[in-house]
């Protein structure tokens, strides 16, 4: 008989000695797919709301998404912060620890959800000008109602997020992933139904978002007591108000980077405004197109996550290195051919989305600019994972927040100045490099100190 004890040896065993290159792709195809999903799924609302041909209608959504992403960012911070953790008492054999994490991360994100929601709610419309949804007065008026609906949500968007990052991290992405794409499909299908069928337009794509969000969350709930996963029991483990510190600064370096990006967004959004809605609607757009590279890079480096936090925690630093650097090389090979395809396709892609030629012409340049850097993303993206996961939280920070907070805020607030609408198309190439370098610079000094030091 297979039990719950037998299943956590099992998977300790997996991740600290089976061969490195089946076991990270392995480990990646669930979270890849998740990501591809969970990308597709974001650009479900942008795409059957751009089927009805209203620019500012597409432009709402774009600027609400910046806002999802924040309440995303949170839920990443609950997540990563409890999962990790997690992950390193596994590594240490310590699952008492584990489950008093696991509790304590969930029941922390449901109130912090509460909080959120019900500030949301009193605050809508400011909140809905600050997104940037001012620039006319329909995009408002569609933006407040996809806010209205969406927001009752976010504890369910916050659980979910806390969940299937803490089975995904403790080395069970499949589970995790299920219950995502359970509640991703309904969403999809929801969309076409309640915007083209029924006629809810904007209002409707948030209630199929609202509905898939709840749905996943339920899945999620029923997976996480099953499949020798840490469990969430109520009655039998306590809050522990002193993990409150581990979480925060182990799920800090994802909060920000998800965070700054939102920001980040946010003045991206306000910057092309002052262009019209419909270099807005192109942001928007090409947002949802290059989300997917990015997340497919973030969904291969998940799977390396657990890998690096389970044998930072056995010790077992060699293998960290080994790791590491095989993802390093698999993800920039990706890059290089994703970054050529999508310059060359870039016409059709986003003519996928809008028959509109101003958007158009805006969408294909933000492409084909950004493809030019693609391929150094890998590099940054996957030296703040592995510093999260060896518990070098403040550099982990500093690294994930470089492309969008460091280079990129500084970058969107003066070049168009100087380059007007080039200006923004250029900003984020520009930051990419400055992410490139200044990740280089401080990981190697963290890996030769943490790694290379410690392997005798």
């Amino acid at each position: 008989m297979i039990t719950y004890q037998s299943q956590q040896e099992e998977r300790y065993m997996r991740l600290t000695t089976a061969p490195l290159i089946p076991l990270l792709i392995k480990m990646a195809i669930p979270t890849m797919i998740g990501m591809m999903v969970s990308t597709v799924y974001s650009m479900s609302d942008t795409y059957f709301v751009g089927r009805l041909n209203r620019t500012d209608w597409t432009a709402a959504i774009g600027v609400v998404f910046s806002f999802l992403s924040i309440i995303q960012a949170v839920g990443f911070w609950f997540g990563y912060g409890s999962g990790n953790y997690i992950a390193r008492q596994l590594g240490k054999q310590n699952k008492d620890e584990a489950e008093q994490m696991a509790v304590t991360g969930f029941v922390f994100s449901l109130v912090a959800g509460i909080i959120i929601m019900i500030f949301s709610f009193i605050f809508i419309k400011p909140l809905a000008l600050l997104l940037g949804a001012g620039v006319t007065e329909e995009m408002l008026s569609a933006s407040l109602s996809y806010l209205k609906i969406i927001i009752f949500s976010i504890p369910f968007m916050l659980g979910a997020n806390v969940l299937y990052n803490q089975l995904r991290l403790q080395g069970n992405a499949k589970d995790g992933m299920i219950g995502l794409l359970i509640g991703m499909i309904l969403n999809m299908i929801l969309d076409p139904i309640f915007i083209l069928i029924m006629n809810w337009n904007v209002a409707g794509a948030a209630m199929a978002t609202c509905i898939g969000q709840i749905a996943g969350f339920v899945i999620l709930l029923y997976l996480v007591g099953k499949h020798g996963n840490v469990p969430i029991r109520f009655f039998r483990s306590r809050i522990r108000f002193n993990y409150l510190f581990e979480i925060l600064a182990g799920g800090a370096p994802n909060f920000c980077r998800q965070g700054i990006s939102s920001c980040s967004n946010i003045l991206l959004n306000q910057a092309a405004g002052l262009y019209g809605s419909g270099a807005v609607a192109a942001i928007a757009i090409t947002s949802r197109i290059l989300t997917m590279g990015y997340a497919l890079v973030i969904g291969f480096g998940q799977g390396f996550q657990p890998i690096c936090a389970m044998n930072y925690g056995a010790k077992n630093y060699k293998r960290v290195k080994k790791a590491f650097l095989y993802e390093w090389i698999i993800a920039t090979a990706f890059l290089i051919v994703t970054s050529a395809v999508i310059y060359y396709v870039a016409e059709p892609i986003t003519g996928l989305f809008t028959n509109k030629q101003e958007i158009l012409e805006i969408s294909e340049s933000i492409l084909r600019a950004q493809c030019l850097v693609w391929p150094f993303m890998g590099f940054y993206v996957l030296i703040g994972m592995l510093l999260q996961n060896i518990g070098r939280f403040l550099e982990a920070t500093l690294v994930t927040i470089s492309e969008n907070g460091i280079f990129f805020i500084p970058a969107i607030l003066i070049l168009p100045r100087i380059w007007g609408l080039s200006g923004i198309i250029w900003a984020k190439p520009a930051a990419g490099i400055g992410a490139l370098l200044f990740s280089a610079m401080l990981g190697i000094k963290t890996w030769k100190k943490y790694l290379t030091s410690r392997e005798s």
